[in-house]
């Protein structure tokens, strides 16, 4: 890792703190330009792919939606089409409709999110979904990647829980051992890791209460060292000074952050104009868009990161009108 980007990383804590003292007075973002970036990016000629994948496809339709858009009928039957067409032979989905490998859970995941977020779930195979998950959960609990991986993973699980519950097909788990497989993952006082007996990580974390608040499962003692990590974060704004991190801030981590302090009803303990301004210093005045870090250009997954942290903010609708997972 450069010096710089390690310097980049202090000096953007430095500006999310000194907006907490008054700031620098930078305007927000123009969210009806942003607006305007995502929905030209699903208005492109249809010889090119859109949407490139089942995880694009969410990312498109949540935003224009939280920015006040809508999804035209013709658009919605585009995504539900190609959504279906994601669907395999085994029930799983993958990345695209042709020559795109075999289905895996996360590609399930986002296409069956994708379904639910338009109200569609109906237009694909729902049986067969099902079937193709519950092929993926061990003896352990955990879900696999893919059928034929050598061991379960906290990801995966993540992803497969949620495809489960957008199924409404939740009962496919064996509950209590899925709860004490994604325990094994939570650091003593801390939040969870990405891999068992590893420090914790605000990814691992939000994935860890994720899972156990959709299984109705997040104790109060795990809840409140989950909760105590993140605020403990860069991504809640309260950091006092200029720590040096390895790695500069990115908005996708904000948004785990933010989504898992949303599960455990702690988003008040965020200094919201601290974090607020980090979002808007993402912002890419020539197109709209929002940029992964700071100084770096403006990406369509990075512009959905950027207007999902705003509606955990408050500063923009939820689409489904309860908070909602990544």
């Amino acid at each position: 890792m450069s010096l710089c980007r390690v310097s980049l990383a202090a000096a953007l804590v430095a500006v999310l703190m000194s907006c907490r003292a008054g700031g620098s007075g930078e305007a927000q973002p123009d969210l009806a330009r942003t607006r305007g970036f995502v929905e030209s990016w699903a208005r492109r000629d249809m010889s090119e792919k859109f949407p490139e994948s089942p995880s694009f496809a969410y990312y498109n339709a949540y935003a224009t939606l939280a920015l006040g858009g809508s999804i035209t009928p013709a658009l919605r039957q585009r995504i539900v089409d190609a959504m279906k067409a994601c669907q395999q032979p085994d029930g799983g989905f993958a990345a695209l409709a042709k020559g795109a490998g075999p289905s895996n859970v996360v590609f399930t995941a986002w296409a069956l999110r994708t379904l639910e977020l338009l109200g569609a779930v109906d237009a694909v195979d729902r049986p067969r979904a099902v079937a193709y998950l519950k092929s993926l959960v061990t003896p352990a609990g955990g879900m696999l990647g893919r059928p034929e991986e050598r061991g379960p993973s906290l990801g995966a699980t993540y992803h497969g829980v949620l495809a489960l519950a957008a199924l409404h097909a939740l009962e496919s788990l064996p509950r209590d051992a899925t709860v004490a497989f994604v325990r094994g993952y939570h650091e003593a006082g801390q939040g969870f890791g990405l891999l068992p007996a590893m420090p914790s990580t605000v990814v691992g974390t939000a994935m860890g209460v994720k899972v156990l608040t959709v299984l109705g499962a997040l104790d109060g003692a795990t809840a409140e060292a989950a909760r105590v990590y993140l605020e403990r974060s860069r991504y809640a704004g309260h950091l006092p000074a200029q720590p040096t991190f390895t790695t500069p801030p990115s908005v996708e981590e904000l948004a785990w952050a933010l989504d898992g302090l949303a599960d455990m009803s702690a988003l008040g303990a965020v200094d919201r104009t601290a974090v607020g301004h980090f979002v808007d210093g993402l912002y890419i005045a020539e197109n709209g868009g929002f940029g992964p870090e700071p100084g770096l250009g403006s990406t369509p997954p990075a512009t959905f990161y950027a207007v999902y942290a705003l509606v955990k903010l408050g500063r923009l609708r939820d689409p489904l009108g309860l908070p909602r997972v990544l």
